[in-house]
This record gives C-alpha cells, structure tokens and sequence, in this order.
C-alpha cells in the first residue's frame, strides 16, 4: 500500500475472483499455466470501496462485473487494487482457491477458513448469477463480485474456522467497505444473509488463477454441475508447469 486515501478506477478490481468457466481441450487443473488475454467486462455497475490493512487507508472505484478473457473464460477478481486493461496478454498459473489472492499488495492468501465461505458464497449464487439476463445480471453480477472482494478482504479478528469468519463479514465496516446502487448493495445483503445457512456447502469446480503483476482471479471449471454443458470455449494455450 503506498498511497493514503488513493483514489482510483481500477479496471481489474472485480475479478475480481472470478466467474468464470473454462473449457479446453482437457482439464485445467492446479499446476497448469493457461494464458488469456483480457477482453473487457461484461456491462458492469460502478462500486466505490474503502480498505484499511491497519496502516494505511486506500479508496478506490471499481468496475463490478465479469470478467471476460479470450476462448470465452469468466471470472470474477480476488484483488482490488492491481489492475488490467482490455487487449493484456496474462500468463496465469493455476492454483487452489487457498491459496490466492498473492502479495502485495494485501490482503494475501485466503487460507481454509476464508476459502470454505468463498465456496459456499460459490455454491449457493454462482450458477444463479451466470444464468442471469438483463438488468438483474449486470446488479447480481456487481453483488456477487462485492461478496468476493468482502471474504477476501475482511479476514475478521478469527479466522480459526469458517464461523468465526462469517461473524466478521460486514460490507460497510472493519478493514473492507463497498458502496454502490441499493440494488446492487441489496443482492450483496442477500447473498450475505444466505451465508453458512445449514452449513457451509462445498463447490470443488472452483480454483485460483494467479500473477503477480495482474489481478488474480477465480474461474469455474467444468464440472457435474449446471456449467458442464458449456462447450465451445478454445484458444487457450497450456502448459504443464515443472517444478
């Protein structure tokens, strides 16, 4: 973090995290590296966020929205304050959920407790979000990547297990707030709400693309579930990653 109270229009802001699918040849799996180059947002709607790592106090406004990458992956953005702009090439490795969003800048990997809330976040809205149309999709869309950026950067003082981190979510307090249209800021309470209702759902198609110049992100990969007739997507280049 260098800047206090910086203010800026982060393209990349949304993945954040990611709604994403993508589709190739085989399976993309953790230890892979897939490039993709950027192709813009689906029309998103604007948020305004504030976060406080303790030390420093950054704002910002961000477009909230899907990402959209070459051979038609999605995602949404685990980071708020790394950016992308339409046309960049990005070389990502392919990485667990636990293990994004990189530093710097904060707020570092998710850890368990975090990732199993962002799967439940997963399991209970994603395929909702991306059967969307119309107005409701641009809004559910901007909710769904305001709750990405809130797990990730609103650890809360406990973060021993998925519990104790839901107690500390809170989309206009502690060290991460969001603003936006009271329809986009109602889906994000709606979302909330629904949280760990009966127990934290697991959602295994869910993994982490990463860079350490560029926003990381979270895309879907095919799958048992409502995505795995998505075909068509190509044009991704992979390689194996050797250690």
């Amino acid at each position: 973090m260098k800047a206090m109270n910086r203010a800026t229009f982060v393209a990349g802001g949304l993945l954040a995290v990611f709604a994403s699918t993508i589709v190739a040849q085989g399976d993309v799996v953790v230890g892979d590296s897939v490039s993709l180059s950027f192709e813009g947002f689906s029309p998103p709607r604007t948020i305004s966020w504030t976060s406080d790592d303790g030390s420093t106090v950054n704002t910002g406004t961000n477009a909230a929205g899907v990402f959209n990458w070459s051979g038609g992956v999605k995602s949404f953005c685990i980071q708020l304050e790394e950016n992308i702009s339409n046309g960049t090439m990005v070389d990502f490795n392919v990485v667990d959920l636990e293990s994004l969003p990189d530093q710097p800048p904060m707020p570092g990997p998710l850890g368990e407790a975090r990732a199993e809330v962002m799967c439940d976040l997963y399991a209970r809205n994603y395929d909702f979000v991306m059967a969307e149309t119309g107005s409701d999709a641009r809004d559910h869309a901007a909710a769904f990547q305001v709750m990405v950026w809130e797990i990730s950067y609103e650890p809360g003082a406990d973060t021993t297990d998925a519990t104790s981190v839901l107690t500390g979510l809170s989309i206009n307090a502690d060290q991460a707030s969001f603003d936006a249209s009271s329809s986009v800021i109602g889906f994000v309470h709606t979302m909330l709400d629904g949280l760990g209702d009966g127990g934290f759902l697991g959602f295994s198609r869910v993994i982490g693309l990463t860079d350490e110049n560029r926003p990381d992100q979270l895309t879907v990969v095919p799958g048992a579930g409502a995505l795995a007739g998505l075909a068509g997507v190509a044009a991704l280049r992979r390689r194996r990653r050797r250690d």
